[in-house]
């Protein structure tokens, strides 16, 4: 019976330690020992029975049945290494697709194991297949999971979200430097061709010819890896070439591999080899959320997309202006299926490293140029002859002297100091690009309030140097020449420019990522149109303002033109952050942007009508909403019709609290959104669908109109970006078309009266 004990505060208690061991012990798998009191409530609120990582130690008799099936030194045949080998790369681009080495490298106990054989790589080996094919490509696997993870050591994205930061390479792969895997792999080659000519088999020569193309494909897929990594690029920039063309020759390797035909029962499985549950043998570094493997298709389809990904880094080394880079990174953003986490996390490094923006610039000289390309080179050149040639710019300018000549160190101080924060902002903004789309979202409305700053920062340094060069006395004409007056927001019409950028970036994402619901649509774009009609009015403000001053920063070109000649001297490609953008270029810069803004404004108008139209008609258009089935629309619709006004207020007000808290541009309120409907209830919805229609014609126009007349024929990203918005405009223009001609909704009652009567036709309903 059991024993009464004491413990130190005076309570006696019942030690059942020995009765619960011997209870515990003749219980059988799924069976509980517990007391009558124990209920259900207690055990949840006691044991979080949905963590996975309870059952991670828990194996079945049919588990340990197949763990003890597993030999290191079993005699492997070539269709058994041919299994094994194609089974890693499934469970290889299921690690790349944000799984954990636990769900899936790890499980292979070859990959895992801990004494490799001496005769690994040995030509005289008894046990070849395994030795001198399978250990070796192994070797070569362990050598690109290094390469993949010391990206991911650099920290660009979120754990649990993109990587799993939890469990970490073997430690045996490091014994072994790129040369020798490339060495034993070399062996293994001439092995699989020797098998592949003259083995008795044909299954087995068979076998010998696929894991032929496997192995190509891993030779090539380490070097690209190797040429690509940031480290190896800054050292050797020719190296970008290098593993462009391996990029290349893997592509057409893959292409040419899922194009032959190979036998479904040609690999044979090897019984023990992975273990499903491997996680028990690290329990620190389990994962939460469990994660099946990619199959073969899904495995070949993410390994073609991460070639395609990859082929992206040398347009971006080789872009040649601040512009075509957030072409790029917005592109690149926005594509879907997104990007595999190591592609992001590789584009992120390759922009920002150790402060060095592209691996050869530097943020400030790299800010410069992008408030440049919007605002122009006139206030740099009067920081430059400040910082170099004094003494001529007072002989030149007696206003400029009298203001700035006495105190240049503090106009120089004042604008580096504006910049360095500029130039956080805006690497932050660029690395926010390479972020997974529901943090892209988040992490651009929590930066809007820091654009907000900046611009108010920067309305302050445009406000002291218009002062520093306008005043009551009267000016020579040079110095008339100089006056900012032409174009006074240098500073702050750029920031302006990027947080209207991220507000459009952040409704975007949100639309894609189907957050809206079906009802919403109008509002988001109805919203998205006014921030787009404001920015496009910005850019069309500085247009006005620097065409008004084009050419005339004649004081400082002939000083320009000089230093530019010694920067092209140097090499183009190192050095056009460095050129001066001329008055022409800014424009032309300032043009594309009002032609896609423009576009883009003409389509969230034509989206704003049409939702509003079909919201009256009870057409969904939400794609999340059109996957639900008869009986959860109808809920959604109920819900909707009895959510009170004060309640679409409060929703109005946490849609919009960001933007709302903003200087600029001017919120709209959601009195000024009722009002805004109000006016859209005059008119029909058959007029409503007519306006959209013609809204999309103007957009198409636009478009039209700047790829003519834009430059677009050199691609900077601005074609790419005019064809699919252009793709959109049209693909919108024939639904819409679809739409009207539909006679069930031609002829519905809510097309021939007025907004409110519509709205109560539809609760009758």
């Amino acid at each position: 019976s059991p024993q009464m004990v004491r413990d130190s505060q005076g309570n006696e208690w019942l030690d059942i330690t020995e009765l619960m061991t011997l209870g515990a012990g003749e219980l059988g798998d799924g069976e509980l020992l517990k007391t009558e009191s124990m209920t259900l409530y207690t055990a949840l609120t006691s044991v979080e029975v949905m963590e996975p990582r309870l059952d991670m130690g828990m194996l079945t008799e049919e588990d340990k049945i197949e763990i003890a099936k597993w030999d290191l030194g079993r005699v492997l045949t070539l269709r058994e290494v041919l299994w094994i080998i194609e089974r890693l790369f499934y469970c290889e681009m299921t690690w790349h697709s944000s799984a954990s080495l636990l769900q899936t490298l790890y499980m292979c106990n070859y990959f895992t194991v801990r004494a490799v054989p001496d005769s690994v790589g040995c030509k005289s080996a008894e046990n070849r297949s395994r030795d001198v094919v399978l250990f070796p490509m192994i070797f070569a696997l362990g050598a690109c999971c290094l390469q993949v993870w010391n990206e991911y050591l650099k920290e660009n994205l979120y754990a649990e979200e993109d990587v799993h930061f939890g469990s970490q390479p073997v430690e045996f792969f490091n014994q072994f430097s790129h040369v020798q895997v490339l060495g034993m792999l070399d062996t293994a080659r001439l092995h699989l061709t020797e098998a592949k000519r003259g083995a008795d088999d044909p299954r087995d020569q068979a076998a010998a010819a696929v894991l032929l193309d496997y192995l190509e494909m891993r030779v090539i897929w380490l070097k690209a890896l190797a040429y690509l990594s940031v480290d190896y690029l800054i050292e050797n920039p020719g190296a970008l070439d290098q593993g462009t063309w391996c990029l290349r020759e893997l592509k057409a390797k893959h292409s040419e591999f899922l194009g032959k035909s190979v036998d479904p029962e040609l690999p044979v499985v090897v019984a023990g080899c992975f273990d499903p549950k491997c996680m028990r043998k690290y329990p620190s570094m389990a994962p939460v959320k469990p994660r099946p493997l990619l199959t073969r298709e899904q495995s070949h389809q993410a390994f073609d997309a991460l070639i395609d990904d990859l082929s992206l880094i040398h347009p971006l080394l080789q872009a040649d202006s601040v512009e075509a880079l957030i072409n790029f990174f917005t592109e690149f953003a926005s594509r879907q299926p997104m990007p595999l986490p190591f592609v992001r996390s590789l584009i992120a490094s390759i922009f920002l490293t150790n402060g060095i923006v592209l691996l050869r610039y530097s943020p400030l000289v790299f800010i410069k140029r992008a408030i440049s390309e919007i605002s122009g080179s006139y206030v740099w050149d009067v920081l430059d002859s400040i910082e170099r040639e004094p003494t001529q710019l007072a002989a030149r300018s007696k206003r400029f002297a009298q203001m700035l000549g006495h105190d240049s160190m503090a106009a120089l101080t004042r604008v580096e100091t504006f910049c360095q924060e500029a130039a956080r902002n805006l690497m932050d903004w660029f690395r926010i690009m390479c972020q997974n789309a529901p943090r892209q979202r988040r992490i651009c409305l929590k930066y809007l309030s820091s654009w907000d700053v900046l611009q108010g920062d920067a309305e302050e340094l445009d406000s002291w140097f218009y002062m520093a060069s306008c005043g009551p006395e009267s000016r020579s004409p040079e110095e008339e020449a100089m006056s900012p007056a032409f174009n006074p927001f240098w500073f702050s019409s750029w920031a302006y420019h990027m947080k209207l950028m991220t507000m459009v970036c952040a409704l975007q994402t949100g639309v894609r990522l189907e957050l809206y619901l079906d009802y919403e649509l109008p509002l988001i774009y109805g919203y998205s149109a006014q921030i787009l009609q404001s920015h496009f009015d910005h850019l069309r403000r500085m247009e006005t303002m620097i065409g008004r001053k084009t050419g005339q920063n004649s004081l400082f070109a002939k000083q320009r033109q000089s230093l530019d000649s010694r920067q092209e001297a140097v090499g183009s490609q190192s050095s056009w952050v460095r050129r001066r953008v001329s008055d022409a270029g800014c424009l032309l810069h300032i043009g594309r942007w009002m032609a896609f803004v423009e576009a883009q404004c003409h389509l969230a108008t034509a989206l704003w009508l049409v939702s509003h139209a079909c919201d009256r008609l009870r057409i969904t258009r939400a794609p999340w909403a059109r996957r639900l089935q008869g009986s959860s629309r109808e809920v959604l619709e109920t819900c909707r019709q009895q959510e009170a006004m004060e309640s679409q207020a409060v929703r109005y007000a946490l849609r919009f609290r960001t933007f709302s808290r903003l200087n600029s541009p001017t919120p709209l309120t959601f009195s000024g959104w009722l009002t805004t409907v109000g006016q859209l209830d005059e008119s029909s919805a058959a007029e409503l669908l007519a306006h959209a229609s013609k809204t999309l014609g103007k957009a198409r126009a636009v478009l039209d109109e700047g790829s003519g007349k834009l430059g677009l024929a050199v691609d900077d990203g601005w074609h790419t970006k005019h064809q699919e918005l252009r793709y959109v405009v049209v693909a919108n223009s024939v639904a819409l078309a679809k739409l009207q001609a539909t006679a069930a909704v031609m002829q519905s009652p809510a097309l021939l009266v007025s907004g409110s009567q519509a709205l109560a036709y539809r609760q009758i309903l």
